[in-house]
C-alpha cells in the first residue's frame, strides 16, 4: 500500500515538473473550445460543439417540439402588442358598429 502512494506521489511530481517546465504564458490546464448553449434555459450549461450529436432536437428540423421552446414562444406571443400579425382577432362587443 505504501508503494502505491510513493508511485502516485512520484507521478504527480513528474507531472508538476513537466507542467512547470513548459513555461507557457497561461495555465496548461486552460483550454479554449467553441461551445453552444440554450438562451431560454435558466442555467447556461456550456456544451462543446464537438459533443453535440446529430439527434439533438436543438440542431435540427423539428426544434419546435422542444417543450422549453414552446413555453418561451407562448410567453412571447402573449407579450405581442395589438395589431401584430399572428394575433387573434378581437371580438366586437354587442351593439358596436361594424367598420
Amino acid at each position: 500500500m505504501e508503494r502505491v502512494k510513493d508511485i502516485q506521489t512520484e507521478g504527480l511530481l513528474d507531472l508538476r515538473k513537466h507542467l512547470l517546465d513548459l513555461r507557457e504564458v497561461r495555465c496548461p490546464f486552460f483550454e479554449e473550445v467553441l461551445v453552444a448553449f440554450c438562451r431560454a434555459f435558466p442555467v447556461k450549461k456550456m456544451i462543446p460543439t464537438d459533443r453535440l450529436n446529430a439527434t439533438c432536437v436543438c440542431t435540427r428540423e423539428g426544434f419546435e417540439d422542444c417543450a422549453l421552446f414552446r413555453e418561451v414562444m407562448a410567453k412571447v406571443e402573449g407579450l405581442k402588442p395589438a395589431g401584430e400579425p399572428g394575433e387573434a382577432t378581437a371580438v366586437k362587443e354587442p351593439g358596436s358598429s361594424a367598420g
